[in-house]
């Protein structure tokens, strides 16, 4: 767990960047606070940013902070970062993090990126690059828990929630095909809350591998 010792740490790393460990850790609970408490889920296809000012508060977490030097610390902070951008739907803050970036990690995050911009084929790319990700063991469990739990609903996207439920592992293009089919189907609004749901399943599965990577985020 992040110490609260409130004096100030210096590190060397191209730049002095100096940071606050207390106000790092407020800030950061302030924000995971305030995006698990927004009304909602975040939608399949944004328009935009949920909270700009979310956007502001991710911005300001160190990254040398999040990092506790760690060997993979740094990578897997600004991954973090980018995961937390996606969950306040700004596609475009979290696509510059992940796009010049060569772990799994955000290679999955790259293509979740790609999918909630409607763009299909760029999606399926980066969830091949980032192939049989950790993250998606538990994950799959938990879709299939909640779609065993859900009510069923008819057309090409329920037969799709049905195979996301009854597959022994995690396949994001089957979650790309679902999303791509209804793009255009508003009318469907159940097959759309059920996707949501399984969204924020996945972004939560990529979130709880990179805090297990950065450690100081739990208790260890």
């Amino acid at each position: 767990m992040i110490d609260q010792d409130e004096t100030k740490r210096t590190t060397q790393a191209g730049p002095e960047l100096t940071y606050d460990e207390a106000e790092q850790t407020a800030l950061l609970a302030r924000t995971l606070d305030r995006l698990g408490n927004r009304a909602g889920l975040p939608p399949l296809m944004p328009e935009g940013p949920w909270h700009p000012g979310i956007d502001t508060e991710i911005a300001n977490v160190s990254l040398i902070w999040l990092s506790a030097e760690r060997a993979d610390g740094v990578p897997s902070a600004a991954a973090y970062l980018a995961a937390l951008h996606l969950w306040n739907d700004n596609l475009s803050a979290a696509h510059e993090i992940v796009q010049s970036a060569e772990t799994p990690t955000a290679m999955l995050l790259h293509g979740i990126v790609h999918r909630r911009e409607g763009d299909y084929d760029n999606a399926r790319y980066w969830f091949r690059q980032a192939g049989n990700h950790p993250a998606y063991h538990g994950l799959q469990v938990r879709v299939a828990a909640y779609l065993k739990s859900s009510r069923p609903v008819g057309g090409a996207v329920g037969d799709a929630l049905e195979q996301m439920g009854a597959q022994g592992s995690w396949n994001p293009y089957l979650f790309v095909s679902a999303a791509a089919m209804l793009e255009y189907r508003t009318e469907e609004r159940e097959a759309r809350a059920r996707l949501e749901y399984v969204q924020q399943l996945e972004l939560e599965a990529a979130i709880r591998f990179l805090e297990g990577n950065l450690g100081a985020l739990r208790d260890e």
